[in-house]
């Protein structure tokens, strides 16, 4: 079932079944009011039977002959019973049939009693007369009662059939109109392929849920898209990474075999290709290193390592690079060594590179953080080109003239991201480049 089906279904159950309990309780208040007016005329025909038939000798003609006249008016149809209490030794015998014992005891406490037997509706009148004590019992079948409340049940009955078609379709019709968005929604991630996921959904401008939700699709349809574009990036410059030592290798292998070479040739050939194959070894490592997820780099072994010590040991090495430990206590970070280890050296190994003069590598506590910061005095990096130097394989536009694959960074970053360090770079074309790491 659709969701607008089974908001229209809800919304008519929810309006019905309130309006079912509406008209419950009016044909109950109707019924009840129904039957107590018809109790009440009962009540007055008993008063009027024992007047009938007892005030005769106590009253004047005239008044006389208004009570019968009453009398023959109201409930002509009505069943009457007379009991003498005091000399019909089978009053009780007969009371006990129509009344039980609390109706008895009300009775003869001068309250009026009403009573139902079988399809029969009563009144019971207790009338002490100067003649002696009696009982008045009158009974009669309210059938216009009856008729009323039947006719109003029946009537309740189609109204609430009426009502559930209506609400449905008025449901039906304000889900539609609700959905529509939704349905709009629906249609445009339909046209988004791999090919055109620069396809963006329009708001409505109605600032509620819906525009939120169109605008955390266009957010995701952007990471989506930024992914997709530096998967393909990847995969091509992958592919010409890849390409041009191979083709160096087959180069240098056909070259080699276009005729008979003295040992010394051959040797320089294999060396050419020993190093281009290393080349491709080393790059595969890189790729197959970023295709691994974070979950697999956490599982290596982790222990604490000791940035001072990590750092010293990577800058004694060369004359370049002056290490200045702002802290004298230990700094520790839980990760991999090894790991740890590449992602520092390509950072040193980068400011080596591009940098004429010397580099800076320090690193000091600053507000409960660990800050490393590598700073060099070399061609820098072009402003509008930070962003993207992260990414695999890209290269600044003024780095040309030095060897490199582009893969050092982004696997800094990675390996940075899964122990808690982030990195930020600030630079300045043709002065300087500072890379700050914080754990």
């Amino acid at each position: 079932m659709k969701i607008g089906s089974k908001i229209a279904l809800f919304y008519t159950l929810i309006t019905v079944g309130a309006i079912a309990i509406v008209l419950l309780g009016f044909y109950i208040y109707t019924s009840r009011y129904i039957n107590n007016l018809y109790d009440s005329y009962l009540a007055e025909k008993a008063f009027l039977t024992a007047q009938k038939h007892w005030e005769k000798d106590e009253v004047d003609e005239s008044s006389y002959k208004k009570i019968q006249q009453k009398y023959n008016e109201l409930l002509p149809q009505a069943q009457e019973i007379l009991l003498n209490m005091d000399s019909v030794p089978t009053a009780c015998d007969t009371l006990d049939k129509y009344l039980d014992r609390n109706q008895q005891t009300r009775l003869f406490k001068n309250f009026p009693v009403s009573f139902v037997y079988g399809n029969l509706r009563g009144s019971a009148l207790y009338y002490p007369d100067n003649e002696g004590n009696f009982i008045v019992l009158i009974m009669a079948s309210n059938h216009y009662g009856h008729d009323i409340q039947r006719h109003i049940l029946m009537f309740a009955v189609f109204l609430l059939l009426i009502s559930s078609i209506f609400m449905f379709f008025i449901g039906k019709l304000y889900a539609n109109r609700i959905l529509r968005p939704l349905q709009h929604i629906l249609k445009e991630l339909k046209r988004i392929r791999g090919n055109n996921l620069n396809i963006r959904i329009k708001t409505f401008d109605n600032k509620d849920e819906l525009d939120e939700l169109i605008r955390t699709l266009n957010d995701m349809l952007d990471r989506v898209d930024t992914a997709f574009q530096a998967e393909k990036s990847f995969i091509s410059n992958a592919s010409h990474e890849l390409n041009n030592p191979l083709t160096a290798i087959q180069g240098e292998c056909e070259i080699s075999l276009l005729k008979e070479r003295t040992a010394a040739d051959y040797i320089e050939s294999l060396q050419r290709i020993s190093t281009e194959n290393k080349r491709v070894i080393q790059l595969i490592k890189h790729l197959l290193f970023l295709s691994r997820q974070d979950k697999e780099l956490l599982q290596n072994d982790r222990e604490e390592i000791d940035l001072l010590v990590l750092l010293g040991d990577l800058c004694s090495g060369y004359p370049q690079v002056v290490f200045t430990p702002e802290a004298e206590d230990h700094l520790s970070v839980t990760a991999n060594y090894q790991l740890l280890r590449v992602a520092l050296q390509n950072i040193i190994d980068n400011a080596r590179k591009y940098s004429q003069g010397q580099v800076d590598v320090s690193i000091r506590t600053l507000a409960g953080h660990i800050v490393v910061e590598v700073k060099d005095a070399g061609i820098g990096i072009p402003e509008d080109e930070i962003q993207h130097i992260f990414h695999s394989f890209y290269r600044a536009s003024n780095t040309r003239d030095f060897a490199g694959q582009g893969i050092g960074l982004s696997l800094s970053m990675k390996i940075l991201a899964v122990y808690g360090g982030k990195i930020a770079i600030e630079s300045q074309v043709q002065n300087y480049t500072k890379v700050t790491i914080t754990f």
